[in-house]
């Protein structure tokens, strides 16, 4: 990063000269505001470059940490009696960006009871779309 010494400015000048400011970092991309002849902020301009648009962002593929059988296993490990509502752990899943569909959205809640069928060593489907963790000492038995 070039520093050019027309952009180190006494941090009192902001207060007094907000408008000078920032036509310094207008003509030179940034300010860098001293306190006690040391730098202490940085105003930048920010690159075209850089900025990401929103609907840029969104489309952007997104990729999980853990499948959702695993995200669901870390969730309910943490829950009480080690089960929850399928759409509580589908929203704690996502909340905790442990899986994400590739779409970028979270899992939906009938996608936590399918697993249950795909994965009947580590979950069971109850009454009331509660999903509950098989502890070890069930799957031995």
């Amino acid at each position: 990063m070039e520093i050019k010494i027309e952009t180190l400015i006494p941090f009192e000048r902001i207060k007094k000269e907000p408008n000078d400011v920032f036509k310094i970092v207008d003509t030179y991309g940034q300010a860098i505001l001293l306190k006690d002849n040391a730098p202490a902020y940085i105003i930048m301009k920010p690159q075209e470059s850089a900025i990401v648009s929103q609907e840029q962002a969104k489309s952007l593929p997104m990729s999980s940490a853990y499948t959702l059988q695993e995200a669901m296993r870390i969730v309910l490990l943490d829950a009480e009696g080690n089960e929850m509502h399928a759409a509580e752990l589908a929203d704690a899943i996502y909340e905790r960006g442990l899986y994400v569909q590739k779409n970028g959205e979270k899992a939906k809640y009938n996608q936590m009871r399918a697993r249950c069928g795909h994965y009947p060593e580590m979950f069971e489907a109850l009454k009331g779309n509660i999903i509950r963790l098989r502890t070890e000492n069930e799957a031995n038995v």
